[in-house]
């Protein structure tokens, strides 16, 4: 949508308050108020405006506006001029559909050149003529004539009035759309009017060609006196080069000899050479309006020069800054003040500019034109494709191209024929005109939602070979060929099109709205740009939502894990600081379950250990099988064993000393007695090498026991077992001679022990013994064999609890405090009442049980 803003705070955009048989303004019945009796009122024709295409949006201003009002009585008033001292601009936005019998007042916008909407007076007065020069972002009011006054003086000489629609290039936070006064360089000047102008917004660029000045190169005025009209021929061509925006360039060079100024030309800017080429169509010397007499000054040298302007056809090749002239064939008669627009194939391969209305230029009662001629080019022949009527006829008119097939014609006036003046043609007047330029032919209304892209009409691609789209056989002029080789050339070269930019189709969507939209292939209107933004918009909002939905879903799910315990933790240290936090409030430790369960192979190998055959591989401790797994309730205080306080014996460390505590071992840390042979630990079981882990009695029932291996033959061991081996071995044959002299006792499996596993032993408090150390879920484990030596447990004859810790003063029968458990229970190789001595250098650590202890299966086993 076009939504016109100003610099101004109260610059306004509004419709027209009436029908064109509506409410006027002036005195005469414009667009104001009405003069006495006045009932309705009608725009009778609009001649000499300026017209500028920004983007979708056709500007005017200026020019002749001529109202007649219908009184009460039935009566009509001759034209009356409105002088437009609001210094409106009148706005027509291509979405906007018209007919035939439209009334104009209900599809114009304006916007007010006159700070706060009032008065425009000198600072945006009336100009009659002049041009609009654009690019699709801004354009400047140059040139054109004013009516005298004595109500203000007029602006200067060197003032150009500009109107910023958008900005482009770099990005400007304080820009707003609105109007700025620039001033011209030095040796230019505003007082020239009866130009012909030409934008190139792929360029951004603008040209006014030619025209008239006063003889003094002073201020000229509207049918006042010889002084101030433009009576003499401007040689002037300028540039006006907008690259830049707010810092545009303003360049005025004079004409080549060889290239006439002329009034009242069309010059069509063409996609021809690096950067463009203008065509300048027309026009004529000596016309009748450049004087207050309103006659020729000089009919017969007019009829000569100006039928040439048609015949031979002046080329300015941009890139180049050179101009050439080309004759064509089959020219029409001399016009002034019409218009032209251009058409361009398919392919390329011709470029179609189209001529309409104007007249002679030097007699304004004869016919004016209504005829549209077609200068096609490279072949710069000419062919009328249409014919027209007197009546329709018009002049001092301006042409845009909605789209690439389709003309609109806005404004013009009637021939002053039979001494009268008619209104345009049409019930209201026709003010805006469509022209097919594919069918060549009028149309009666105009819809921004039927289109297509532009077609080569038949009588032309008839003339210059190909078809429809394009494809044309003469590329150049014919007959004779190019008049100069330069110009050859430069139709040789293409331009880049990828500069052009186009904004069509627009949507159906009334007045003073619109759409900006990149042009597509094809034809037959288009969606409304409107839905292109929306359903990004929406889209964009599913997306959001959907990544937000996702984060909350994604972290509820992880809250529920954590809250069911589904979700198991990697942090050992965390869960150990835990268990020891609440062993120290509580009095007693929990089971400690971990996933990281490690097997004596696993535990040997990560010392750099490896078996050295398949009967020296460790298997995993596995429980007696058939026996049922009871463990101990341990309500008891934290357990301590005596020991020989040199050796790290305790069962549990400080959290301050974890990083050094025995339990916390490293792979790399070689064994010792201070360093202990370090197991993991299972959840519902104690672990077999530190007895001290108590497991809870709210867990699953435990496994079934099954026999465990037995250990290898010593003589089969490899060399990382020789001091297992040797001790072993030395403890047996001393067990040989006092095995008699053990009291119902029984000598488990792990008796025979080195002084390192000893230490191990030392650190065991009294609670029940799981053989099963666990395996990682998923694990395989080796097939338990059945053992020669195997330890039974009495599971529903739980043992009495040791003491909460072995006295720490001396011994029970007064003696000296033992030094470590084996010398408190004796050795049963040494004392035959189980007593040993706490000096002896072979201390073996065995299990004494009695039978009850044992039960069933124990009493069979001795």
């Amino acid at each position: 949508m076009y939504r016109p803003r100003i610099a101004w705070p109260v610059f306004a955009s509004s419709w027209l308050a009436s029908l064109v048989y509506g409410q006027g303004m002036e005195q005469g019945g414009g667009w104001g108020g009405w003069v006495e009796n006045q009932v309705n009122s009608t725009l009778c024709w609009w001649h000499s405006l300026r017209v500028a295409t920004l983007k979708d949006v056709v500007y005017m201003d200026g020019g002749d506006q001529q109202f007649v009002a219908g009184k009460a009585d039935g009566s009509t008033s001759l034209p009356t001029p409105d002088e437009n001292r609001h210094g409106y601009i009148w706005t027509f936005n291509f979405s906007t559909p018209f007919n035939t019998s439209t009334n104009f007042s209900s599809i114009l916008g304006t916007i007010s050149k006159a700070p706060n909407g009032d008065a425009a007076n000198n600072f945006a007065p009336n100009y009659y003529d002049g041009a609009l020069l654009a690019n699709n972002d801004e354009f400047f009011l140059y040139g054109g004539l004013l009516s005298m006054t004595s109500a203000y003086s007029e602006p200067d000489a060197d003032t150009v009035l500009g109107y910023m629609e958008s900005q482009y290039g770099p990005n400007r936070q304080s820009f707003l759309p609105g109007f700025l006064n620039e001033r011209l360089p030095n040796g230019m000047t505003r007082y020239v009017t009866f130009g012909g102008a030409a934008n190139a917004p792929s360029e951004n660029k603008a040209w006014y060609f030619g025209g008239y000045r006063s003889p003094s190169w002073g201020p000229i005025y509207q049918n006042y006196n010889t002084t101030v009209d433009p009576s003499n021929v401007s040689s002037t061509f300028i540039t006006l080069d907008m690259s830049d925006q707010q810092q545009e360039v303003w360049t005025n060079v004079t004409l080549p000899t060889g290239t006439p100024s002329r009034a009242n030309p069309s010059v069509v800017w063409v996609p021809v050479g690096e950067q463009g080429i203008l065509v300048v169509i027309g026009g004529v010397t000596y016309p009748d309006y450049n004087n207050v007499n309103g006659t020729s000054m000089n009919p017969a040298q007019s009829n000569k020069d100006s039928p040439g302007f048609m015949s031979r056809i002046d080329v300015y090749d941009i890139a180049g800054n050179k101009w050439y002239q080309q004759p064509t064939q089959s020219n029409p008669p001399q016009y002034a003040k019409g218009c032209a627009v251009l058409g361009v194939a398919q392919d390329y391969s011709s470029f179609n500019i189209y001529y309409y209305g104007g007249y002679n230029g030097i007699d304004e009662y004869s016919d004016f034109n209504d005829d549209v001629w077609i200068l096609s080019l490279p072949t710069f022949m000419w062919m009328k494709v249409s014919s027209g009527t007197p009546e329709h006829a018009r002049a001092g008119l301006q042409c845009v191209t909605p789209y690439p097939d389709q003309m609109i014609t806005i404004g013009g006036r009637t021939s002053y024929k039979g001494n009268s003046r008619q209104c345009l043609d049409g019930d209201p007047p026709g003010f805006l005109q469509v022209y097919n330029m594919t069918a060549c032919e009028w149309m009666d209304s105009y819809d921004p939602n039927s289109w297509d892209n532009y077609k080569v009409p038949e009588m032309i691609h008839m003339m210059i070979g190909g078809d429809y789209s394009g494809g044309a056989t003469l590329t150049a002029p014919n007959p004779g060929g190019w008049a100069t080789s330069g110009l050859g050339n430069v139709f040789a070269t293409p331009y880049n099109t990828t500069k052009l930019t186009t904004y069509y189709p627009y949507s159906s969507v009334g007045p003073g709205n619109g759409t900006r939209g990149e042009a597509q292939s094809g034809g037959g209107g288009g969606t409304p740009g409107w839905v292109g933004a929306v359903l990004g918009v929406v889209l964009g909002l599913v997306f959001i939502t959907a990544v937000v939905v996702g984060i909350l879903l994604y972290r509820r799910r992880r809250l529920l894990r954590k809250s069911d315990g589904s979700q198991p933790s990697t942090d050992e240290n965390g869960r150990i600081k835990t268990w020891i936090r609440d062993l120290q409030s509580n009095g007693k430790a929990p089971t400690v379950t971990s996933d990281e369960t490690r097997t004596q192979f696993e535990d040997m190998e990560s010392r750099g250990v490896s078996p050295g055959n398949q009967e020296m591989r460790m298997v995993p401790p596995t429980e007696i099988q058939g026996t049922t797994l009871v463990e101990l309730m341990d309500t008891s205080p934290r357990s301590e064993l005596m020991g020989d306080m040199r050796v790290n014996t305790t069962g549990f460390t400080p959290i301050a000393d974890m990083g050094r505590s025995p339990f916390a071992s490293n792979p790399q840390t070689p064994l010792s007695m201070t360093t202990p042979l370090n197991h993991s630990f299972h959840s519902n079981t104690a672990s077999h090498d530190h007895e001290s882990s108590i497991s809870s009695s709210q867990g699953p029932a435990p496994p079934a026991y099954t026999q465990r291996p037995d250990s290898p033959p010593l003589g089969k061991a490899g060399p990382q077992f020789d001091s297992i081996a040797s001790v072993t071995s030395n403890a047996n044959e001393k067990n040989a001679s006092t095995s008699s002299l053990n009291r119902k006792a029984v000598i488990s499996g792990v008796s025979g022990l080195s002084e390192r596993e000893a230490g191990h032993l030392r650190q065991i408090s009294d609670a029940t013994v799981s053989s099963d150390t666990g395996s990682r879920e998923g694990r395989d484990t080796p097939t338990p064999t059945p053992l020669s030596h195997n330890i039974t447990f009495a599971p529903h004859d739980p043992s009495p609890p040791l003491p909460v810790s072995p006295p720490s003063v001396a011994g029970v029968d007064g003696s000296q405090e033992p030094s470590d458990y084996v010398s408190v229970h004796g050795s049963p190789s040494s004392h035959p009442t189980g007593r040993a001595s706490a000096s002896s250098p072979q201390r073996r650590s065995i299990f004494v049980e009695s039978e009850d202890d044992l039960g069933q299966h124990g009493r069979e086993g001795r």
